[in-house]
């Protein structure tokens, strides 16, 4: 079924900004029988374009046992297919059918209580590199990147969240045909090659990200507190047991069942004629099937909280304060407020870094983040206090911020500056290529794309006496978890000094 709509956007700014703005968004949208959506945006002022495939999968879906598999698939899917990164992929089969039965007898000696440093472990790993390079012999390495990059391909890179991974480069106008058959290929013929190599790669990039440095540590368990029941408390990058107990026909069954053309979108923006990319894309995706069992969506929601959290670390980083604040899910009139209310809050001239850093100066920096999600969001706020700074008076201060915006509407002036910043900071985006897919692709996810075009509207309409009763209804600081990475205590201190 094929639809075409063309939407187009005025936004008319207000004299603050320079002038006035007409944006045109030519949506092209369409699906294939298998599932998988298309939109195209056509633009004639530049001579690339934005290739871009979603997959609607990310750590939501996971659980225990198997949290961060979506990220282990972002690095396995650089390693080819049974065409691509191989010289004669019959060869490599029975190489990784060995590797991975003598995988399976680590597993089996770790569940025995055996540690890495056992010798019937270290004898095994050592048998498992050395098939590995017996197969790099028939490996072509970093062939998709090279392709890519070779056929002047930009922006390359892949990414993954809690609800969408994304596979994204940037094209010549003419070279687009081999994003459509390298994309089709990793979508039919995944090959997950060097699988336990790359598990130690991610297993060595968590414990650099994660376990080895105070801030990813801090922001990992502050989160797995927050959520309580939702699976976003879960890190996009795993656990550390998890991964390590990640088998390749583990990995299989989580791509077979999330990352097919029925739970996929491509968004192309540039120079390109959208019925021709529908056609081609057809040609390439139309055969693939979709999944065996369609996925189960996440029924699993936020229980309202019932008092509060918190969470302090002590730890050699920045002095940093941080207050969570539960809101609903998409989509959410209240949702457009706390945008304004972050703008209210947020900037070097928004009330948080006006009081703390410049008037109190107990901190370096501090501003508000409202995150929207497709489930259950939060609002965030935060400060960077100096090393001297009690953390208790940052506390009251931004309590009183808060409460501030509940007793006295925002001034018109004050309401009418956020709202042109939120509008610039929204042209802008849709003004990149980049951007604007990103965007598409992230309303398609929590809704519907078409309520990208509704967005400045909509934060136009928010009245100042409107702030208020939002503030009031969620952010409350006695139903808040609140996180404090401090620097180690005295007594930690001379302890460490004694050991020197």
């Amino acid at each position: 079924m094929r639809t075409v709509i063309k939407i187009i956007a005025f936004l008319t700014f207000c004299t603050a900004v320079s002038g006035a703005a007409n944006i045109s968004v030519p949506v092209h949208y369409d699906s294939l029988a298998n599932g998988l959506k298309i939109m195209v945006v056509p633009d004639t002022q530049v001579a690339v374009v934005s290739c871009r495939l979603y997959y609607f999968v990310g750590s939501m879906y996971e659980g225990p046992g198997t949290s961060g598999l979506s990220h282990m698939y972002e690095h396995m899917m650089f390693k080819g297919t049974r065409t691509l990164g191989t010289k004669s992929y019959k060869k490599e089969v029975p190489i990784m059918n060995t590797i991975d039965s003598l995988d399976a007898k680590i597993q089996r000696l770790r569940e025995q209580g055996a540690s890495e440093s056992d010798e019937k472990i270290i004898a095994l790993r050592k048998q498992i590199f050395e098939l590995l390079e017996k197969q790099r012999k028939y490996m072509k390495k970093d062939e998709i990147w090279e392709l890519y990059k070779n056929n002047g391909g930009t922006h390359l890179n892949a990414w993954t969240g809690d609800d969408m991974t994304g596979y994204i480069v940037t094209l010549p106008e003419n070279k687009v045909d081999l994003f459509y058959w390298i994309e089709s290929d990793r979508m039919n013929n995944p090959v997950l090659r060097e699988f336990y190599s790359e598990r130690d790669v991610v297993t060595e990039e968590r414990r650099m990200r994660y376990e080895n440095r105070p801030a990813g540590k801090y922001y990992e368990r502050l989160f797995a507190l927050f959520y309580k029941a939702h699976p976003y408390r879960i890190p996009t990058i795993g656990w550390m047991s998890d991964i390590r107990s990640y088998t390749r026909e583990k990995l299989r069954e989580h791509v077979a069942r999330y990352y097919t053309p029925d739970n996929a979108l491509i968004v192309l923006v540039g120079k390109i004629e959208p019925e021709k990319a529908v056609k081609d894309i057809k040609r390439y995706f139309g055969h693939i099937p979709p999944a065996a069992e369609p996925k189960e969506d996440v029924v699993t929601r936020e229980p309202d909280p019932v008092g509060q959290t918190r969470f302090t670390l002590h730890d050699n980083a920045s002095p940093q304060m941080d207050m969570f604040f539960h809101t609903p899910g998409y989509p959410n009139q209240d949702l457009y407020v706390l945008d304004v209310v972050e703008g209210i809050l947020s900037g070097r001239s928004g009330r948080l870094y006006e009081r703390l850093v410049d008037k109190e100066k107990l901190c370096t920096n501090a501003g508000a983040s409202n995150r929207t999600k497709l489930h259950n969001g939060y609002f965030h706020v935060w400060a960077t206090l100096k090393d001297t700074t009690d953390p208790a008076e940052v506390e009251k201060i931004i309590i009183e911020e808060i409460e501030r915006l509940t007793e006295k509407p925002p001034i018109p002036k004050e309401m009418e500056r956020n709202k042109n910043n939120i509008r610039m900071s929204f042209v802008k985006q849709i003004n990149s290529l980049e951007g604007l897919s990103d965007l598409l692709a992230a309303f398609e996810r929590i809704g519907s794309w078409e309520d990208l075009i509704e967005y400045p509207d909509k934060i136009a309409e928010i009245s100042p006496d409107q702030v208020a009763p939002v503030v009031t209804r969620y952010l409350k600081p006695d139903l808040s978890t609140i996180g404090m990475l401090l620097k180690p205590q005295k007594s930690e201190k001379t302890a460490d000094n004694e050991q020197k």
